[in-house]
């Protein structure tokens, strides 16, 4: 009697909570959502907002661009302006759609793996559990430390895996910043063409310098708060 209990003991943490398949669709959900959010609004930039709209905001003074302290001409600002907004416009627009076809991509296998998987086994998967924390994070995104929350619910669900709660909270830190991250590589071709349409050479690299060191950035607070949250997780578990 002591040794089945001993057994059943054991097996039932490798199992891990059961995530009803509903779940993985209000996920799916919220990414395309946001897929479609970031779609709307990359098509208002680059089909709707033109050169004559941009040349109404300088001249009304809506517009100013200031590089560095020298006030550029009206001319410049209208350069500059265009081909930030057009990049950045295209970023939203490639990144929404980009989101919404990972939605449908990913509920199609998550469908499948939930009909291929035993009653008596978890469906759930590492990267799964990545996903669901990245949406986590992103749906509380409006707290600075978001990603140790998804991260935390990405280990919790780990734990009782492959046990690699760490850098499943990593993964999920860091596909939450994914969006962001493609939008500022736009913005980034945007202020480097900008800049160019008006010869400022060396200031081109020290934007470009900059930017990257911001996307390494915005990729280093992902993934280590998202790491961060899931060690707490796995800790607070125990």
């Amino acid at each position: 009697m002591s040794e089945h209990t001993t057994t059943g003991d054991l097996a039932a943490p490798e199992l891990g909570p059961q995530l009803p398949e509903f779940v993985e669709w209000i996920a799916a959900a919220a990414i395309a959502l946001a897929g479609v959010a970031l779609t709307v609004g990359g098509s208002a930039l680059t089909f709707v907002v033109d050169r004559d709209l941009v040349v109404d905001g300088v001249e009304s003074g809506q517009i100013t661009v200031v590089v560095f302290e020298r006030d550029l001409t009206e001319a410049e600002m209208v350069e500059v302006t265009l081909e930030v907004v057009t990049w950045t416009g295209w970023g939203l627009l490639v990144t929404g759609v980009g989101l919404a076809l990972f939605a449908i991509g990913y509920v199609i296998a998550r469908h499948r793996a939930y009909r291929q998987t035993p009653e008596n086994e978890s469906p759930g998967s590492y990267r799964s559990y990545a996903v669901l924390g990245a949406v986590a994070t992103g749906v509380v995104s409006f707290l600075p430390v978001s990603p140790v929350i998804g991260g935390g619910a990405a280990g919790y669900l780990e734990r009782y895996g492959t046990g690699r709660t760490v850098s499943v909270g990593a993964l999920s830190g860091f596909l939450a910043m994914v969006p962001v991250l493609a939008v500022l590589v736009f913005v980034t071709i945007g202020l480097y063409a900008g800049l160019a349409t008006i010869q400022y050479a060396g200031l081109r690299i020290v934007v470009a310098t900059a930017m990257v060191f911001a996307l390494l950035l915005t990729a280093a607070y992902g993934a280590g708060l998202g790491a961060l949250g899931g060690f707490a997780a796995d800790r607070l578990a125990k």
